[in-house]
């Protein structure tokens, strides 16, 4: 009778446990998380973060993490080396930065399968570079699925050789002013956030100095940030821009001369950096003061799985309320963005209303043609 009772009791627990498995898998097949044209794109309670747990679609699996930077020294790969470790450690995933460039990974990831092993993790040149026409239309993120946010870089700035005669971009025009025969080079990326911020200096000085000086400021394009840093050291450009965590130890004592730089003009605030701001230095865009800090987000395909989506946005979420994260990117003079911020929803619309003020200062800007 006793083994009878427990056969019994044994039975009646797998019939349980299996009802349970039969309900956490019912919705694998979620309708697609896609984004529609009027701004950000509608969410409803199927869309809120699940619970992120130990055990997670992605758990036991191999991540591929695309990044439109060719550079391991860069800000872009730095971010998103940090988050995937945290996210991997969150979701049990094995997560590899792959730095394949911006054209690559926007193709990478819009043909990418919808299940998460494959995540682009990049900054505000996935839509720029789309509003520049540096790739197509196909790229635009209607056609792409927008994550979590995952962090901001307000370090973009731009250096100059040590021994430059001018130490602020104003400067730079205004020692253009007084040297007729002069020009400035500056090194940027088409398509990019160096694009956008040099576009508003070069409005700047074309409103201030007229068309001789900005006409003297001209655009190099093209390179990662190793390749800008040695172009400046060749003598080959004489501003590049690229992010303060990649020039800082170039700005130290002891710094060969030739190697020697200065860094100027951030695009936003850096906490505990004393070196003024493009804004601070003057520089605006429709008479405001000219400010843009890099957003971090994930992206994915169009028909990405909701519910592996969901898992990752409660992953992230984790992972930005973890102090060691936290800190982590603080000694980067990067910021981690709040849980809140990471949240489906207000990622998407953040997102989208950054794409739409930065389409407004592309379309005052001249071709990238008459900049080089």
């Amino acid at each position: 009778m006793y083994f009878k009772r427990l056969a019994a009791l044994l039975l009646a627990v797998c019939m349980i446990a299996g009802s349970l498995a039969g309900c956490n898998t019912a919705s694998g097949n979620s309708t697609p998380a896609s984004s529609q044209d009027a701004g950000a794109p509608a969410t409803d309670e199927s869309s809120a973060p699940a619970e992120a747990s130990g055990e997670t679609s992605l758990t036991g699996k191999r991540v591929r993490v695309v990044i439109g930077s060719t550079s391991t020294g860069g800000d872009s790969y730095m971010v998103a080396d940090m988050v995937t470790r945290y996210l991997g450690a969150e979701m049990g995933f094995n997560g590899k930065v792959d730095p394949v460039g911006n054209a690559a990974a926007l193709d990478a990831i819009s043909k990418a399968k919808g299940d998460g092993t494959t995540i682009m993790m990049f900054h505000d040149m996935t839509f720029l570079s789309v509003l520049f026409g540096a790739v197509d239309q196909q790229y635009a993120l209607e056609n792409l699925t927008v994550g979590p946010r995952i962090g901001q870089n307000p370090g973009g700035c731009y250096a100059a050789h040590k021994d430059a005669p001018y130490s602020t971009l104003a400067e730079a025009a205004e020692w253009l002013k007084e040297n007729p025969s002069k020009i400035v080079r500056v090194n940027i990326e088409s398509g990019g956030v160096s694009h956008l911020t040099f576009v508003a200096y070069w409005l700047w000085a074309k409103d201030t100095y007229g068309d001789d000086v900005a006409g003297r400021i001209k655009a190099i394009v093209g390179g990662s940030t190793d390749e800008k840093k040695q172009r400046l050291w060749d003598g080959n450009t004489d501003i590049i821009y690229g992010d303060y965590s990649a020039f800082v130890e170039f700005t130290k004592e002891g710094v060969d001369n030739q190697l020697a730089m200065k860094i100027m003009d951030p695009a936003d605030v850096i906490e505990g950096v004393d070196i003024p701001t493009m804004a601070q230095n003057g520089v605006t865009f429709n008479g405001e003061p000219f400010v843009f800090s890099k957003d971090f987000a994930m992206y994915f395909p169009k028909d990405m799985d909701q519910n592996v989506l969901n898992e990752i946005a409660a992953a992230m979420q984790k992972v930005a309320a973890n102090p060691d994260f936290q800190a982590e990117m603080a000694k980067l003079k990067y910021k981690a963005v709040s849980p809140e911020e990471t949240e489906l929803s207000a990622s998407q619309q953040f997102i989208f209303n950054k794409r739409e003020m930065s389409k407004s200062l592309i379309e005052a800007a001249p071709s990238l043609d008459d900049l080089t």
